[in-house]
């Protein structure tokens, strides 16, 4: 009898689970809001805001008045010492800012000029540039952009004599090269005045009439003044004498901006003090630039009436029919003499200017 074997059948095992536990979770915390922390956010952020203008307070009023031609509602509170401390404070900042920014800037031209002269201009490029240079008019740099002296006017600066630099921030980069080279060589000590944005077309943001006339009256020993202004004056400007604004380009305009040279030439002349003027040179944004073409016919012609020096700036930087540019060849090189900005003087532009107007004095020790 065959007897099959039958598969014993097993019993199915189903895998035992613990009996589950009831587990209590923990509900996520409400968002930790509190009004107050809204609150000193707010406060902190008008507290630096309240610091910022309070410091920062004479460009913004500079910035009001040039832009809208009316004072700005900050210079209501000019009457309090407090909130002047302010502006004080902000002065010599920007003068720190000014002085640490020339200082690098001079520092960067001179590894420019070290790496320019011993590794990027070898001979080969060199003389490609000089072959470039032959179908190039030359500018004989000579006195180019300089008027004739009056023989009996000479610009002569003797032992303990100072000169005098007044200007905007052009003058800023001018004057410290000048500077520079007059204490080193032969100790002739300067006075520089020169602050930024500022021009002749809003005395009561700064007024260099008064400043000129002032700063001579106690110093005797200044006997040259060199002048840099005109980049910050094309606009409408207030009138001085039967109040409102004059309009740019008017006649009126015009009779009020010679006035007021004629006010800062005066004063040179009644304290026997010489006066080399700086004109602006062109600009790079086209409207700009038209401004200036106008604001230097102004200038050069109550200038040449005077029998002032003149620097002619376009004519130093190599321009010609008051066309802009950035670069100009000096020994078979194409130097930088412009910002980025194109409106203010690279390090290379900055010593061209300063040279032009130490080549006028002379040194009597």
């Amino acid at each position: 009898m065959q007897t099959s074997n039958q598969p014993i059948s097993k019993v199915a095992q189903t895998k035992q689970y613990p009996e589950p536990k009831h587990i209590r979770l923990k509900l996520r915390p409400k968002p930790y809001f509190h009004g107050k922390s809204y609150s000193y956010l707010l406060i902190v952020l008008c507290l630096f805001a309240t610091l910022g203008a309070w410091i920062m307070q004479n460009s913004i009023n500079a910035y009001y008045l040039q832009t809208y031609h009316k004072s700005s509602p900050l210079s209501l509170l000019d009457r309090y010492p407090a909130w002047k401390t302010g502006g004080d404070i902000g002065n010599k900042l920007y003068a720190w800012h000014g002085d640490l920014t020339s200082a690098i800037n001079q520092k960067n031209q001179q590894i420019v000029d070290y790496f320019n002269d011993n590794l990027a201009y070898t001979p080969k490029y060199q003389a490609m540039m000089a072959k470039s240079l032959e179908s190039t008019p030359a500018v004989q740099m000579d006195n180019v952009g300089v008027s004739e002296a009056k023989p009996d006017n000479p610009y002569v600066l003797h032992s303990g004599d100072e000169i005098f630099f007044a200007g905007d921030s052009m003058m800023q980069g001018v004057a410290p090269h000048i500077q520079q080279y007059l204490q080193k060589n032969y100790n002739i000590k300067s006075v520089n005045l020169a602050k930024q944005s500022t021009g002749l077309a809003y005395p009561s943001l700064f007024n260099w009439p008064k400043t000129i006339k002032e700063t001579l009256s106690i110093n005797a020993n200044i006997k040259i003044l060199v002048v840099f202004l005109g980049p910050n004056d094309p606009w409408d400007m207030p009138d001085l004498v039967n109040g409102g604004q004059l309009k740019f380009q008017t006649p009126e305009w015009e009779m009020g901006y010679r006035q007021r040279m004629m006010d800062i030439l005066d004063s040179a002349k009644n304290h026997n003090t010489q006066v080399i003027w700086i004109t602006p040179p062109n600009m790079k944004k086209q409207k700009l630039n038209k401004q200036m073409i106008y604001l230097n016919q102004i200038m050069q012609d109550e200038l040449k009436r005077h029998h002032v020096l003149i620097i002619d700036s376009r004519k130093l930087l190599g321009t010609s029919d008051d066309i802009y540019n950035d670069y100009l060849i000096q020994d078979g090189k194409s130097v930088k003499m412009r910002t980025a900005d194109g409106i203010h003087f690279s390090v290379k532009g900055q010593k061209l200017i300063a040279q032009a107007v130490q080549d006028q004095i002379t040194i009597i020790p």
